[in-house]
């Protein structure tokens, strides 16, 4: 059974030490804000010439903020999972009375926590300087952000699956893995687009769906909602198989002392 008070615990220690850490300020202030600027300027520059739709510059400015929480959320969940290893602290954990289920959880709390902070900076950023408002999705936006979320959930999973059986030498997966997908995701582009393998490959990622139906809301007001369904239900088996993968990597790791060596 899981324990709401250790689950607050963990949650209260990691918030806590947030804004101790200057990396960590970066992440959530500096790296958003710059990417707003940089690729809302160019698109202000690209939105003057003849031609451009006027939702050009929602187009881009959405995509970076939803893309945002992807990246954000699959890192803030390995990268949590990575200090502790850093830090030679997975046994103390893994020791104490807060079970696996209450650790993950805890951690997409906190990762829920700092991307709401993150997502309202950016909005707020975006709203000011470039007039782009996020209610312009509507009701939308909720469950476009949510499969999102359960995107950086469980490429964050895998991640945490192999650092914790295989230790420094897949560390770079924390920073690298969501990125590796970012082209097939159609974040600034259709799918169209693609050469003909690449659509194959962006066919079985729920972020193309996502990314699709976000300048489908845009520009026309509606969403395919049979998008919505398939990346929806691709994020769910991922989400089953990431977790699984974890589990076992988790149990392999204690039964062959790779957890007492991290440690």
């Amino acid at each position: 059974m899981i324990n709401v008070n250790r689950v607050r615990a963990m949650i209260y220690r990691y918030m806590v030490t947030w804004g101790r850490e200057f990396e960590e300020v970066l992440d959530a202030f500096w790296w958003p804000s710059f990417d707003i600027l940089l690729w809302g300027f160019m698109t202000v520059y690209l939105q003057s010439k003849e031609g451009v739709p006027d939702y050009f510059t929602g187009f881009i400015i959405g995509s970076i903020i939803l893309w945002m929480f992807v990246y954000r959320s699959q890192q803030e969940i390995s990268v949590l999972f990575l200090r502790e290893f850093w830090q030679h602290n997975l046994l103390n954990i893994f020791t104490s009375p807060v079970t696996i289920t209450e650790y993950m959880i805890s951690t997409v709390c906190v990762g829920i926590l700092k991307l709401t902070i993150s997502g309202l900076w950016m909005g707020l950023l975006s709203y000011l300087i470039f007039h782009f408002s996020l209610f312009s999705f509507g009701w939308y936006f909720i469950p476009l952000v949510l499969n999102l979320f359960i995107v950086g959930w469980w490429s964050g999973f895998i991640v945490m699956g192999l650092i914790v059986q295989y230790g420094h030498r897949v560390q770079s997966f924390a920073w690298s893995l969501i990125v590796i997908i970012q082209p097939f995701s159609c974040v600034f582009y259709p799918k169209s687009v693609l050469p003909m393998w690449m659509q194959q490959v962006s066919n079985f990622l729920p972020t193309s769906y996502i990314f699709e139906n976000m300048r489908q809301v845009l520009s026309t007001g509606t969403m395919d909602m049979q998008n919505l369904y398939i990346a929806t239900g691709l994020n769910v088996v991922y989400l089953v198989l990431s977790l699984l993968f974890f589990q076992w990597g988790f149990t392999r790791a204690k039964r062959n002392g790779m957890i007492m060596k991290f440690s």
